[in-house]
């Protein structure tokens, strides 16, 4: 066998040996819920797209069921010919989002709770999952990036796992968990498309350094396809044109006064640029290059997660102490 039908068939096995039963070739990307100051809640896009439909599905067979922490929500999605999900615009309905997201009423509806909740998407015989974190309108989040940031490199970080082998940085999994304990939302970016989500999601959240795992947080992908991904990444290098308008469209779900982004982790040009777009302070963008040394504004002084980890309460305060030096100071 060759050198490209060895390396295909580890991937292949890989992809099995994690996937289950569930459609490697579709997914959905998890979705962020904020409860307002109000009480009314706003969410951002629902993503999901099913693999490969055999033939033109009849009409009762397009609709996706949508059930929420195993209990089945009062409101459907359908589903394209391309294998997209999506909802009908209900006729009283003028928003232009109304096909992807859904409203503060539909939302109450499904009693989430606040933190992690698991949404299953059922169409025929096929299934996708994702999350739906539940946050209050004063979070405070820290953005990572997941490949080369996470991982050691940008293309093998996403190859070794599906063989078996660890491609983590070293340290930065009691680094975000210390951040998370302190307060702080966590949230995984990738540029990786929406049929890399479940593979993400299963890559993050089963990685161990020491006994420490990652903390839990939403894992957004690009809701386009593996090829459309692949090309504004590869060919354009261009991902921060989908990274801006997804932190965009989670910024637009909190009071307009306030920044929810904290800190942002990458290890990209085009990373800074996304963080500095959604006004992220140059003190709070940690940069990782190929040496897994992180660099802070570009500074010549480089530090490791592990380093970072000995002074996180210095530059990831707990919010507790936040929140009472706002009350002093007001």
């Amino acid at each position: 066998m060759s050198t490209m039908g060895r390396i295909g068939s580890y991937i292949g096995r890989g992809v099995r040996s994690v996937s289950g039963t569930l459609n490697p070739f579709g997914g959905a990307v998890d979705i962020i819920v904020v409860r307002q100051p109000d009480g009314s809640l706003k969410s951002t896009p629902w993503y999901v797209r099913f693999g490969k439909i055999q033939g033109v599905l009849k009409a009762r067979e397009n609709a996706v069921n949508v059930s929420v922490n195993g209990v089945e929500a009062g409101f459907r999605m359908n589903l394209d010919n391309r294998g997209q999900a999506y909802f009908l615009r209900e006729r009283d309905m003028e928003n232009v989002y109304s096909l992807t997201t859904r409203t503060s009423e539909q939302l109450a509806t499904l009693n989430l709770k606040e933190g992690k909740n698991v949404v299953v998407f059922t169409c025929s015989k096929q299934q996708v999952d994702a999350r739906i974190y539940l946050w209050r309108w004063d979070a405070n989040i820290v953005i990572s990036d997941v490949d080369g940031t996470i991982t050691r490199s940008d293309v093998l970080g996403q190859f070794m796992p599906l063989v078996g082998r660890d491609w983590s940085q070293t340290g930065v999994a009691h680094l975000l968990s210390a951040i998370k304990e302190n307060g702080y939302q966590l949230l995984f970016l990738s540029a990786r498309s929406i049929s890399q989500a479940y593979l993400t999601r299963q890559f993050l959240f089963n990685l161990m350094q020491d006994g420490k795992g990652l903390p839990e947080g939403p894992v957004v992908t690009s809701p386009d396809g593996l090829f459309l991904s692949l090309y504004r990444e590869v060919v354009k290098r261009a991902p921060q044109e989908f990274k801006i308008a997804c932190l965009q469209e989670i910024k637009a779900l909190f009071p307009c006064d306030r920044n929810p982004f904290y800190a942002g982790f990458g290890n990209r040009d085009t990373d800074e640029i996304c963080y500095l777009k959604v006004e992220i302070p140059e003190g709070k963008i940690f940069t990782i290059n190929s040496k897994g040394q992180i660099v802070l504004k570009r500074n010549t002084d480089t530090m490791s997660y592990s380093c970072l980890h000995g002074c996180v309460n210095d530059l990831f305060p707990p919010m507790s102490s936040v929140s009472s030096l706002r009350r002093l100071t007001m």
